[in-house]
């Protein structure tokens, strides 16, 4: 059965036939690339892009617009998605991933693919780890907003910027993306349509590289830990979902 002649879309309707060809050859392939986004997190308890923070949708909270307008309800609800943040904790899906070795190239911000050690990760939309300042390039922790509503450069006093990348601005380190998926044996696409540009580009590098392309979309906690063979940690891993606004 040659599994790189099409996509794989694993989710309840695969069969048994195609799930166990599809574990055999990521049993024996060396070097597998995932890319992931918001779906993968969900059952870590971390919000979706069309879940609110206090009222006010994902959306809207990462418009460069509402950060120039409103810094200071910008960064009130900056410490809502930080608190959520904190909460959570690597689901069964990324402890899956970091125990496969694979490569990671998340849409996510929210770092827990390396909480979960994994250490190749590619960071596209940047992180909630830092500020940054635009004026000198100082990096804060990003815990600073809890002491200062709305946090300036320590050094030249600027306001300072969140450590991700808002909408409509340039995704991050995409060479180097490029680069990993041209060299995989495998590519997994996780928790994401990958609908925009330019990350929408990178499954076809890997056809045309004649690699095995899978799509996981529905219950990566679960799906993934059996892909990759590791049933016990189905299950593990997550946390209860914080309430939303």
């Amino acid at each position: 059965m040659d599994m790189t002649a099409e996509d794989h879309v694993v989710s309840e309707g695969i069969s048994t036939e195609e799930f166990a060809h599809l574990q055999a050859f990521l049993r024996v392939t060396e070097r597998v690339v995932v890319i992931t986004g918001a779906g993968i997190s969900r059952a870590s308890g971390l919000p979706l892009g069309h879940d609110r923070v206090d009222g006010v949708p994902l959306e809207i909270v990462f418009e460069p617009r509402f950060f120039q307008e409103d810094p200071v309800r910008f960064y009130a609800l900056y410490r809502h998605l930080l608190t959520w943040w904190q909460q959570a904790v690597p689901n069964a899906a990324h402890v899956a991933i970091a125990k496969r070795g694979a490569w990671v190239i998340t849409q996510n911000i929210d770092g827990l693919h390396r909480r979960a050690g994994s250490s190749r990760v590619i960071e596209l939309h940047g992180n909630l780890r830092e500020l940054r300042c635009g004026a000198c390039g100082q990096i804060y922790r990003s815990d600073l907003v809890f002491r200062e509503p709305v946090p300036r450069c320590r050094l030249c006093g600027r306001l300072l910027s969140p450590g991700f990348t808002m909408e409509g601005q340039p995704v991050r380190h995409f060479a180097r993306a490029v680069d990993w998926v041209g060299q995989a044996d495998a590519l997994l696409v996780i928790g994401t349509q990958l609908a925009k540009e330019p990350v929408r580009r990178l499954p076809e590098i890997a056809r045309r590289n004649r690699r095995l392309v899978v799509w996981i979309n529905e219950e990566a906690e679960v799906w993934v830990p059996r892909l990759f063979d590791i049933p016990r940690l189905q299950g593990r891993f997550t946390s209860a979902r914080p309430g939303r606004t």
